[in-house]
């Protein structure tokens, strides 16, 4: 039982139960601790501040006299679109942001957070449904599919690849057990009082094998030059762009 604490059967992906941050009786309390704790989470673990500065901003950067425009979908508590925000401002560039969610929880912390960045806007929609929103340059997305059954993400995919002006990111998790032991230890020392111990282990356990990856884009999306990219620590990227040479 101990080892399967620590070291649970990760060979197919989790994709019945439910976070607790997801059920209608949640706590609001420490659902408010969950949502500001991301910003701590994202920024020493997931690299998506990497991630956007080599595949967005270092486009941008070669046109800086451009305005470009970012869909962030499944923003949360927008701490993404907020350093993105910031960056674009840091680098002189033209950024406008529209942040996507569709969980009322994160929202009210969202519309908080943003009222000092006129340059971000949050349309409250669904990821699956995104008929009603123009094209972007830019399409970013954090911890987002694993959310998402495999049909639900060809839905997604199927609905930004024609969205997507320049190039899209998709930050995600790699399913392993060094990633679910080295999380459960983080979690259970820095992120008391909040959903994340419980919350973060089910997303790994939810999460994709590069090869599970790379297997669905050969079967549905055969003639598009989407790429996966694994990066430190446990995750997996779907990158795509409408340039040539193809991104990295």
């Amino acid at each position: 039982m101990m080892r399967d604490y620590f070291f649970p059967d990760l060979s197919k992906r989790n994709t019945s139960d439910k976070e607790r941050l997801e059920l209608a009786d949640a706590d609001m309390e420490r659902i408010g601790r969950t949502i500001r704790q991301f910003k701590t989470i994202n920024y020493l673990l997931s690299g998506s501040r990497r991630l956007m500065r080599e595949h967005f901003f270092r486009i941008m950067s070669q046109n800086p006299e451009s305005e470009y425009t970012l869909l962030d979908v499944g923003a949360g508590g927008c701490d993404m679109s907020i350093w993105a925000a910031c960056e674009a401002r840091r680098r002189g560039l033209k950024l406008k942001i529209t942040a996507l969610d569709n969980d009322r929880k994160s929202l009210s912390l969202a519309y908080q957070a943003i009222r000092d960045y006129p340059e971000i806007s949050i349309v409250e929609g669904d990821a699956r449904a995104l008929h009603c929103l123009e094209a972007f340059d830019f399409v970013f997305s954090n911890h987002l599919l694993h959310h998402l059954g495999w049909h639900e993400i060809k839905a997604f995919l199927d609905s930004i690849l024609p969205r997507t002006r320049i190039a899209f990111v998709m930050n995600d998790l790699k399913r392993s057990r060094w990633a679910y032991l080295g999380f459960t230890l983080f979690s259970a020392l820095l992120t008391r009082g909040s959903y994340h111990f419980y919350d973060g282990r089910l997303s790994i356990r939810r999460a994709f094998l590069p090869e599970e990856l790379q297997s669905f884009l050969q079967q549905n999306f055969p003639d598009r030059s989407i790429k996966v990219i694994a990066t430190c620590p446990a995750r997996l990227v779907l990158a795509y762009s409408t340039r040539e040479p193809p991104l990295r």
